[in-house]
């Protein structure tokens, strides 16, 4: 989710990059039943995430990712969309497709990475230089979750269980992350951190001894107040990088177009190069 990213297995250098205009975000397509809650507590947004979780069909949206490396200031970005599909649990799929790369000076360039977790492997596509990574996730009959806190490649609490976040994570309410990569949010709903705004944030900080405590600081999420979809994730490392996320036009249970379903699809690897890492 990570991240989500974030959440992807991606190492990113580069020198100070251009940010973006600042846009205004379309409001996110709602679930088919959406919790009747709101959320003004961190005990409600939990509850409804994971109400969310367990009724969700599928999740689609344009992702942004930023890296930014605290020691030598220096960031990157790219563009790409992400696409969910399964309520929590082992059957849940999740493709993630960069065609965009932004690096330091700001120049952008074509780079086509595509990410498919799926049946309890991750695999990374790099569709210039042809070849994949295939790293085996968990093992074959195992209960898995890729998006599942403290255990999977993407720790992005979506529709997590209430409990097991709250096992993982100290939580409480926050601001929307003071960052120029976040500033379309914070533009379009300075309070988003209020009852009044159409955002919600919650910071979540890895209790002692579980297993993103060693390299994970903290976690910001940002989700739509109504549908408690993501619509952006903060990850700070213990040595203070950070990995930001961005996502719009997200639409949660609204189906998915030819577009989505082919994210889905791996490509073919004929002639590539093919690297298969099982578990051990």
């Amino acid at each position: 989710m990570n991240t989500l990213i974030l959440l992807l297995l991606l190492g990113c250098q580069g020198a100070p990059v251009a940010q973006p205009e600042p846009t205004t975000d379309p409001p996110m397509v709602p679930p088919s039943c959406a919790p009747a809650v709101a959320a003004d507590s961190v005990d409600a947004t939990l509850d409804g995430m994971e109400v969310v979780g367990g009724t969700m069909k599928d999740f689609t949206a344009s992702a942004t990712m930023e890296k930014f490396e605290a020691i030598t200031g220096e960031r990157e970005i790219r563009r790409g969309r992400v696409v969910v599909v399964g309520p929590s649990g082992a059957d849940r799929q999740i493709a993630i497709a960069f065609d965009e790369f932004i690096d330091g000076t700001g120049r952008g360039s074509t780079d086509t990475r595509r990410f498919i977790c799926a049946a309890g492997w991750m695999t990374e596509f790099d569709i210039e230089r042809k070849q994949a990574i295939r790293r085996q996730v968990a093992r074959a009959g195992e209960a898995f979750d890729p998006l599942r806190i403290g255990a999977g490649p993407f720790p992005v609490p979506l529709g997590q269980p209430k409990a097991d976040v709250l096992r993982e994570f100290t939580v409480s309410c926050a601001p929307i992350p003071d960052a120029p990569f976040f500033r379309s949010l914070q533009a379009s709903a300075p309070g988003a951190s209020s009852a009044e705004g159409p955002r919600v944030a919650l910071r979540l900080v890895p209790r002692a001894g579980t297993a993103m405590a060693r390299d994970t600081a903290a976690i910001v999420m940002v989700l739509d107040r109504s549908s408690f979809a993501p619509q952006a994730v903060e990850v700070e490392a213990v040595n203070g990088d950070r990995t930001r996320v961005l996502l719009r036009n997200g639409k949660l249970n609204g189906g998915l177009d030819e577009a989505a379903r082919a994210l889905l699809t791996p490509p073919a690897t004929e002639g590539w190069k093919v690297d298969v890492r099982p578990m051990e």
